[in-house]
Order: structure tokens, then sequence, then C-alpha cells
């Protein structure tokens, strides 16, 4: 087989540092509570993530921003052949990402980047002919999604799109908390969702044990902002983009193919 010849990276320019000090978050803490309830979650986003990027060669290159533990990665790897360039600042994640990618076989074709959002964008290769960022969008600063969503729309291919995950309705403040059990041995973990003011996020992981008892409780206070699809057609709205949602909770941003001129005899 014929190796894809490489994509240019940015050009060289003022010395700097290729790599930022390491970023810890709670992540470290609520790693192993991620792994258990976030299967399910990624589960809902597989046949839409093959519908996206399936068409795509191992001469494609895929970008999955907040890669976390890499089942989004793994997904993509799944469906495609192509090369795939993740980012995912937490060392925690990091390392769950590589045993992962390394048990289904594929960590020779993706690249790992430990740069937060929007540090991160400047160490890509373009064009890219697809990203996935999915989970990740609340947790940015409106300066720093508004550089994501600009990078998107202005580095994909053309004809070429991204997949977001985006909040579903209209941010309610207070609503009813969301609860997702899952049994692991003899306890279960329990987590808790609720957003009680603008921007914040509450969770509360538990384990519990057949008593009754709480094992181990972790409480998260993540600052997260509710980004709908109408949110992302208010940024994108001067880029020459076709945004849709091809199902609840899921935007798909797809670059447009540059009109053709023609000069008049």
């Amino acid at each position: 087989m014929i190796a894809p010849a490489p994509r240019p990276f940015p050009a060289a320019g003022t010395v700097r540092p290729r790599y930022a000090a390491p970023v810890e978050s709670d992540y470290d803490a609520m790693a192993e509570f991620h792994e258990v309830h976030m299967p399910a979650a990624w589960d809902r986003l597989r046949d839409v993530t093959t519908e996206t990027f399936g068409d795509i060669g191992a001469d494609g290159l895929i970008v999955d921003i907040g890669a976390g533990s890499g089942l989004g990665s793994a997904m993509v790897a799944d469906a495609t052949d192509a090369e795939i360039m993740a980012i995912e600042p937490n060392a925690t994640m990091r390392a769950m990402m590589v045993a992962r990618l390394d048990n289904a076989g594929v960590l020779d074709r993706v690249t790992v980047l430990p740069q937060p959002v929007p540090a991160a964008l400047d160490e890509l290769p373009v064009p890219v002919d697809g990203v996935l960022a999915a989970h990740m969008l609340g947790h940015l600063t409106d300066a720093a999604r508004t550089r994501l969503l600009d990078w998107i729309a202005t580095s994909l291919a053309p004809q070429r799109s991204a997949l977001l995950t985006v909040s579903a309705d209209a941010p309610v403040d207070g609503h009813d908390p969301v609860v997702e059990e899952r049994t692991v041995g003899r306890h279960v973990y329990r987590v808790t969702h609720h957003t009680p003011a603008p921007g914040r996020y509450e969770g509360v992981f538990e384990v519990i044990d057949r008593r009754q008892r709480v094992v181990r409780s972790l409480r998260d206070t993540t600052p997260w902002e509710a980004v709908t699809a109408d949110d992302v057609r208010t940024a994108l709205d001067r880029h020459a983009v076709r945004i849709t949602e091809p199902q609840p909770g899921v935007a798909r941003v797809t670059r447009l193919a540059p009109r053709s001129s023609t000069t008049a005899a």
C-alpha cells in the first residue's frame, strides 16, 4: 500500500512551545464514572457517525476534538480507514484512550494531541475531511467556542462535515435532575445531573452498595453552557456552510463547495 502524502502543518512562525503544560481537571476523579456511563451516549451516535464519515478513505483525515477516553475515536476508526487526530488535554483520559485504541488495533493511525482548544487548533494540518466534537462544546468559554466553530467552517474540505453534539432543547434553569444508574458487580454507579442556574452544571457521582450505603461520592460543578443547533447556526451565519440536525441533539455542519465562476466571452 502506498502511504498518503502528508498534509501541510501550519507554517512555521515565531518560535513557541509546541505543547502547553499538562492540563488536569476533575476528569481525573470522574474518569471511572465516565467509563461506566458514557458508552450508552456514544452508542446513540454510531449510525450518524458511520453515515457522515463512512465514505472517507485511508487518505482522509478526521479530527476528534475533546476525545476523552477514546470512545468516539474508536467509533470513527470502526467506520473508516482514515487517519485520526484526537485532541484531549486531560492525562488520565489520554491514558484510557491510548489503551482503548491499542486494544482495538487502530493506534497506529491515531495521533493524540494534549493541548486544549483553541491552542490545539494551531497544531492541526488543513484541510480536514471530518470533525467530531461530541459532549464538549458546553465546556468551552464563549471565545474558545467561537474560535472552534470558525476553524471548523474554514478548515473542512468542501462538501465534508463536522458532527457536533448539542442541547436538544433551549436550556431550562432548575430543571428536574436526570438520574443514570448502572450495576457494576455488587455496586450501583449512580450519577445525578442538574442545572441549577445559567452556565452552571452540578453532577453528583455515587457508588452504592447492596445495603444502600454510599461507598464513594463526588460532586462536580464544572461550568457548562447549553449550546443548541440554533446557537451553532447563529455563530456560523457568515460562513458558507449547511447545518442540519440528523437526529435530536446532533448538528451536522457541512462546508459548501465553492461556487464556480464563468467569464463572459
